[in-house]
């Protein structure tokens, strides 16, 4: 990389975190600290140094083991797509984008090695409309070109869409009831319920009680995050191993494979030419092995 005029005297831990925003700072500073990062040929440091113009920056950073996976291995779900749309059910183990613990193995990822390897299409380069957590599954939606994400994301930022999930929680729950707490979404720690925080609403509905534990639909009317983990864990019915927001800690009477029972069960949006679209995924095998676990029936269609 080459510093320009504009980034001229920038610290280069700040001029490294500008151009590779996928991974954290503190990786940033540890390649800096190990002699990977060299400028004008010479290793740097320090994070602290200044840059000038015209420095030319090299990298060398070595490969995770992640980087070698088979992104084709992956089980593609797609549910829907034209033109401008591709929607995706995605597995509770997948992250929906790149970050630093996965770089490499995303969804975005792997819809991209779809269009360029399996369904060659120059043209699209995925873009997620909205996420979903790495442990959630169901409904993803990405535009297929960078020019058409503004248009739909406005709709998310203005809740016309609609979004409905299924979860597993503890306890029995009464219902149908509508959670209106407001939630802290601070950088680096957990969200948490408490005066103060945006204002968030969820409605619930219950599906049906089984071995001490509710399965619910539920209507997301804001996108804080985590909201659903936080406003359960706040009226005492937390998740299904959901270690973070009120779960006991991960034990050996937890499965491997273990994840907050959570599934985004469908997405309803405005299509660019004006059609409103619904798009739906069936409640993750996951999900329905541990209900069928704690005796529950199986519940075939779209519940939320």
């Amino acid at each position: 990389m080459t510093v320009s005029d504009e980034h001229a005297w920038a610290r280069v831990d700040a001029f490294l975190a500008l151009q590779m925003p996928w991974r954290s700072r503190r990786s940033l500073v540890e390649l800096l600290a190990s002699g990977a990062v060299a400028i004008n040929g010479r290793p740097v440091l320090k994070k602290a140094h200044r840059l000038a113009p015209g420095d030319v920056i090299a990298l060398r950073v070595p490969l995770r083991p992640e980087a070698e996976i088979d992104l084709g291995a992956i089980e593609l779900r797609i549910v829907w797509e034209d033109d401008d749309l591709v929607v995706v059910d995605k597995a509770g183990d997948l992250a929906v984008h790149p970050a630093s613990t996965c770089q490499y193995r995303n969804l975005q990822a792997r819809l991209l090695h779809h269009y360029r390897h399996e369904r060659p299409d120059p043209r699209v380069e995925p873009c997620v409309l909205h996420r979903l957590d790495r442990t959630t599954s169901g409904v993803v939606a990405f535009a297929k070109r960078r020019e058409l994400v503004d248009g739909y994301t406005r709709q998310f930022a203005a809740r016309t869409t609609s979004k409905q999930y299924v979860a597993i929680v503890h306890g029995t729950v009464a219902g149908p009831r509508t959670i209106e707490r407001p939630i802290h979404v601070p950088p680096d720690r957990l969200s948490w319920v408490g005066e103060g925080g945006k204002p968030s609403r969820t409605d619930l509905r219950v599906l049906a009680t089984a071995g001490g534990c509710s399965r619910l639909g539920i209507t997301l009317h804001t996108g804080r995050r985590h909201q659903i983990r936080v406003h359960l864990a706040a009226e005492g019915h937390p998740l299904v191993w959901d270690e973070l927001y009120g779960d006991a800690p991960r034990d050996e009477g937890w499965p491997p494979d273990a994840r907050p029972l959570l599934h985004a069960a469908s997405l309803e949006l405005d299509h660019r030419d004006g059609r409103r679209l619904r798009f739906e995924a069936p409640v993750a095998e996951d999900m329905e092995r541990a209900w069928a676990a704690l005796g529950g029936a199986s519940l075939e269609r779209i519940e939320a």
